[in-house]
Parts: structure tokens; sequence; C-alpha cells
């Protein structure tokens, strides 16, 4: 189509699959469509039919484009028994038009806006939700709803981007098997500056990792769980946070209660232990003062590798579970395992 577009036409209070559709056009469709970008938004009043009747094609010829109304290409309401657009919305629509209904970047946004559409399944806290009630408090103020929602659209955007560019990235990552117990788990140790590599690592369908070790430019680290794999971080915290003030030589806190204590812990204020995350953070978005960790990457996965599995035991004791030497390095880190075996000892003593 070679027309220039001057307008966007589409009824009154539009639903998220048509400003999805009108944000597809605007951000996409200049090739194809030569000033979409720039083009007023008309909101028709006819219930699903141009004002004076005339046809889609018509107003089409005058520089419109209608979205989800006038029965054009990008309506998806059945016209007269015709039934081709069924299980489409005018946002998949524009999104085939446009060549870009398989991006991975827009893959989740055009799902929902479908599964919304056809479904009516929502959130009252999402963009279809929030527009829709801000139709009702600004009837006649549609731009305002549609600024807002385009705003919202971007920064969604930009999120699936940051995603699928972190999926990317990840193909470089160290990725190591780890055992906790008899199970074999993945850890993902990765470089990288990244908000959604952490994600993407523990995504069930990318790597599905365990754990996940992030050292982010500064030098500073944060390890993240997989709440499917239900693997605990208790033991690591006691580590990390002894190591930590090994290396600063200031040892202040020693308590294996506080060394696992949420929050952070004197001595060792460059670790945040979150326990509902079992998450250790040195450093975070909201925290991006807190100093880099002291302790190397090889020691971070050193740690990890002992810290989450409970078969893992020094030589002195691995071949009968009995410890007998006073000075244990691990035993004085207050590891579960070893403070288990020595209760065991001590109780077989007592009979």
């Amino acid at each position: 189509m070679s027309q220039q577009i001057r307008a966007i036409a589409t009824h009154v209070r539009p639903h998220l699959d048509e400003i999805v559709a009108i944000w597809l056009l605007i951000k996409f469709g200049a090739d194809k469509y030569p000033g979409v970008a720039e083009a007023a938004i008309e909101y028709w009043t006819n219930g699903g039919n141009a004002p004076d009747g005339r046809s889609a094609e018509g107003y089409e010829a005058e520089g419109y484009l209608l979205v989800g109304t006038g029965g054009g290409r990008f309506d998806e309401h059945g016209r007269n028994g015709d039934k081709s657009k069924q299980g489409d919305c005018a946002a998949t629509l524009v999104a085939k038009d446009l060549g870009i209904d398989q991006d991975p970047i827009l893959v989740k946004i055009l799902k929902f806006t479908l599964t919304n559409d056809l479904h009516g399944t929502s959130h009252p806290f999402d963009i279809s939700a929030i527009s829709k009630a801000m139709h009702e408090f600004y009837p006649d103020d549609p731009e305002k709803v549609m600024t807002w929602a385009m705003a919202a659209l971007d920064v969604k955007y930009l999120e699936q981007k940051g995603f699928v560019d972190a999926q990317i990235a990840l193909e470089n990552a160290e990725v190591l098997t780890i055992m906790a117990g008899t199970q074999q788990h993945k850890m993902v140790i990765i470089e990288s500056d990244s908000e959604h590599v952490s994600k993407a690592a523990r995504n069930k369908s990318g790597l599905d990792a365990a754990i996940v070790v992030q050292k982010r430019s500064t030098g500073n680290v944060q390890i993240f769980s997989n709440k499917r794999h239900g693997l605990q971080l208790y033991d690591l915290a006691q580590m990390l946070r002894l190591e930590e003030q090994a290396l600063a030589d200031k040892v202040v806190t020693t308590d294996w209660a506080q060394l696992r204590a949420e929050g952070k812990i004197e001595g060792a204020e460059e670790w945040y232990f979150h326990h509902e995350g079992q998450m250790l953070l040195n450093g975070s978005l909201s925290a991006p003062d807190v100093s880099p960790t002291r302790i190397s990457l090889d020691q971070i996965k050193a740690a990890i590798t002992i810290a989450v599995n409970p078969k893992c035991l020094p030589e002195h004791c691995a071949s009968n579970a009995q410890c007998t030497y006073k000075k244990c390095p691990w035993y004085k880190m207050g590891l579960h395992r070893c403070r288990r075996i020595r209760y065991d000892m001590s109780q077989a003593q007592k009979s």
C-alpha cells in the first residue's frame, strides 16, 4: 500500500487488542504504511461501522487504516458469515500483515493479547484491566488512555527484548553440573550486567539452572536459586560470610545462627541473604553502592559445590561419616551435615 496514511480509526474505548494493533502499526508499520507513525487516531462511535457506511477499502484509498472496526483487514469481527479471521484479533492481524507475528520479542505480548481478546482473561493490574478502568474514568480523553497504554507496551517490549538478548548471552555462559545428594543440577556462571540473564538462565524452557551466579562489571556478584529445584543456601551463606571476613582480616561474626540470618550481618555487610527467595546478593539494583565481594568466582563456585550437597564431606570423615578432627575447618563453618555427624556421634557415645 503506497497511499500515505493520515489517520488510524478504531472504535471508542478501544480494547487491548486494538491498542496493541495500533501500537504495532506505529512502531513497526512505517515501511509498509508510510505516515502511519505520525497519523492521527480517530475513535468512531458507530458500533463497528464506518460513520457514512463506506467500505474499509474506500477509507484506505483516502489514507485511513481501520483497526477493529469498519470490516477492514484489521477488523477480526466476522461480516456476512466470513470466518476467515476466526482465532485472530486486531493485534495478531496487524502482526501477520507486517510479518512480525513470529518475532520472539513480540510472541508473549501477542499471545497475552489474543487470549485476553478471545477469552476475556486478565488480571486487575495488567495493561488490559487498567486501560479499561481509565476509559471509565476518562471517557472524553481517549488520548490519555492511549498514551499511557503505549508507554506501558514500550516498556514491556524492552523487557522482552532484554530477556531475548539475555538468552543469547547465555550461549557464552559457563554451565556446570553440581550434585545435591543423588540429584544432578545445573549451575550457570555468567559475567553480565543484564537485568534479565538470571531469570533467563532459570527459565524452565531454557537452561533450567538450579543456581545462577552472575558477576557484574562492577565486581559485584549475585547468587540466585531456582525454587523448582528446592536447593537451600543457608550453608553457603555461612561459608561466604566467614570467607568475606577472613579476606578482610577482620572476623567479627562467627555465631552460626547469625551467619545464616536474613539480611546483612556485622562484618560481612557485602552479602544480603534473602531467605524466601534463597538469594545471596552482593549488591543489587536497589543497593548499587555495596562494595564488591573479595571472594573470587572460583572460590564461590567451589563453595556452592560443597554447600548444596549434604553428601559432600572432607577427606578425614568422608569414608565413615565420623568426625574426629577437632579443628575441622568444615565444622568451623557450621555446615549442617557436620553438625549432624557430631551430634549423632555424641548421642552414640551416651548410649
